[in-house]
C-alpha cells in the first residue's frame, strides 16, 4: 500500500483526477469569475467566521483516504470519458481564488428560492433510513444536461447531508445543477447548496457569506465542458463531501481537486457527529405562482430519461455508482442495502432504481425522468 506521502504527491500533483479534456476558453471571452485575496474572499466577512483559521488542505488523514478513494475509482472506470471544466487553465494568481460572478446576472446574496416564489418540487432519490450519523459520503456520477423550458425552471443531482433537531435543519449538498435564474444560462454546473437552520438563512454556492474557496481554478458555478451521451459516451466525475477529522470543516473535493470547504461554525447541527439524514439522486423545481396544476410542466430530471427495469451498462440512464460513505471513525465503506430505499414522488415522471452492488460499479443507482404535466 502507498504511504500517506505518496498519496499527498498524487493529490498534489494532480492536475484533474476526472474523466475527460478540456475544451480550451478563448483567450478573448470573457471571465464568469474574478480573483480575490484568499483571506479577503467574502464568506470570511460572515460574523461567525471573524477568527477563523483558512484550512488550506485537508488534512494528512482525510488527504490520504480521498486520494486513494479517488485514485482507485479513475482506475476502475476508465471507460468512462474524463469530464473537465470549460474554464481557463491558469485559474487565479497564487494567494486568490475565482468567486463566480455569472456574465449576464447582478450577483447578488439570494436564498433557496432566488426570488421568493412558489415553486413545485419534484425528486426522485435513494434515501438512508436510519439514524445513525455519517461523517461525509464519495460518489461517483454522471455529468448530464437536463432540459429546461425557461427561467422558471430548475433540475439538478445531487448528494444531500442533513441534521434536523428542534424545528431546525443543518444541511449541506453538492453536485451539478442546470439553473439559468442563477447562472444565466442552461449549462450543466458545478453547483452547492447549504443551510444552518432554515432555506431562509441558506444559499447556493457563494451567493450569501459561508463557503470558504480553496482552489485557485475550479470554483461553484464552473461550467462543465463535456456531458454524457444517452446510449453513448459517458462523462462522470468523483465527488465528496466529508468532515474533516482536525477541524469538522465541510470539504467538497472533485476527483483530486479540493474545492473549499463549509467551515463547522455554520453547519452547527452536524458537530455532533455529522448528518442523520442522507439523500442521494435527482431534483427538479418549476416556478408555480398563479398556475393551475394542468398549466405546470417540470422540466426533465438527469439525461431525461427513466431508470430502464433490467439495466445494462449505465449508459441509457442518469447514474450515480461506488456510492460509499464515512464512518465515525472516518473509514470509507459501501452504503448497506438494507439501510437504503427508493424514493420518488410523482412516477409518472421521474423515477429511481437501486441496484445494489452493480458489478464493477459497486453500489449504484438510476434516477431520471422526461418531466412534463407531472401533478395531473
Amino acid at each position: 500500500m502507498a504511504s500517506p506521502w505518496v498519496l499527498l504527491l498524487i493529490f498534489s500533483l494532480s492536475l484533474l483526477c476526472l474523466r475527460g479534456w478540456s475544451q480550451n476558453t478563448k483567450p478573448d471571452q470573457d471571465l464568469e469569475y474574478e480573483c480575490v485575496d484568499i483571506d479577503k474572499q467574502p464568506s470570511l466577512q460572515h460574523p461567525q467566521l471573524k477568527n477563523h483559521q483558512i484550512q488550506m488542505r485537508p488534512s494528512d488523514e482525510l488527504l490520504a483516504m480521498l486520494s486513494r478513494e479517488a485514485l482507485s475509482q479513475n482506475l476502475s472506470n476508465a471507460d468512462e470519458a474524463l469530464v473537465e471544466f470549460d474554464i481557463p487553465e491558469e485559474g487565479c494568481p497564487q494567494g486568490q481564488v475565482p468567486i463566480h460572478k455569472p456574465r449576464r446576472l447582478n450577483h447578488s446574496e439570494n436564498s433557496f428560492h432566488p426570488n421568493g416564489e412558489t415553486l413545485v418540487q419534484h425528486f426522485a432519490m435513494i434515501k438512508k433510513i436510519d439514524d445513525n450519523p455519517w461523517r461525509g459520503t464519495t460518489a461517483v456520477v454522471g455529468i448530464n444536461q437536463p432540459q429546461v423550458i425557461n427561467n422558471d425552471q430548475f433540475s439538478l443531482a445531487l448528494m444531500m447531508l442533513t441534521t434536523k433537531y428542534d424545528g431546525e435543519s443543518t444541511t449541506a449538498w453538492f453536485d451539478w445543477a442546470v439553473f439559468p435564474e442563477i447562472y444565466g444560462d442552461t449549462r450543466t454546473r458545478l453547483t452547492a447548496y447549504w443551510t444552518p437552520d432554515t432555506d431562509v438563512n441558506g444559499c447556493y454556492n457563494v451567493r450569501c457569506k459561508g463557503f470558504v474557496q480553496i482552489n485557485k481554478r475550479i470554483f461553484l458555478g464552473a461550467p462543465f465542458a463535456k456531458i454524457s451521451v444517452k446510449g453513448g459516451q459517458q462523462y462522470s466525475a468523483f465527488f465528496s463531501i466529508t468532515q474533516d477529522p482536525k477541524t469538522n470543516n465541510f470539504l467538497v473535493t472533485v476527483g483530486n481537486n479540493y474545492i473549499g470547504y463549509w467551515p463547522e461554525e455554520i453547519l452547527p447541527l452536524f458537530n455532533d457527529g455529522g448528518a442523520e439524514m442522507v439523500r442521494f439522486g435527482g431534483v427538479t423545481n418549476t416556478r408555480s405562482d398563479g398556475l393551475q396544476s394542468y398549466e405546470i410542466i417540470s422540466p426533465q430530471m438527469g439525461n431525461g430519461n427513466k431508470p430502464l427495469e433490467d439495466e445494462v451498462d449505465l449508459k441509457h440512464t442518469s447514474f450515480m455508482h461506488s456510492i460509499k460513505y464515512v464512518t465515525q471513525d472516518y473509514q470509507i465503506v459501501d452504503i448497506d442495502d438494507n439501510n437504503f430505499t427508493e424514493d420518488a414522488d410523482a412516477g409518472k415522471c421521474f423515477d429511481v432504481s437501486y441496484l445494489g452492488k452493480f458489478g464493477r460499479f459497486g453500489k449504484s443507482f438510476t434516477f431520471g425522468g422526461p418531466g412534463g404535466l407531472c401533478d395531473v
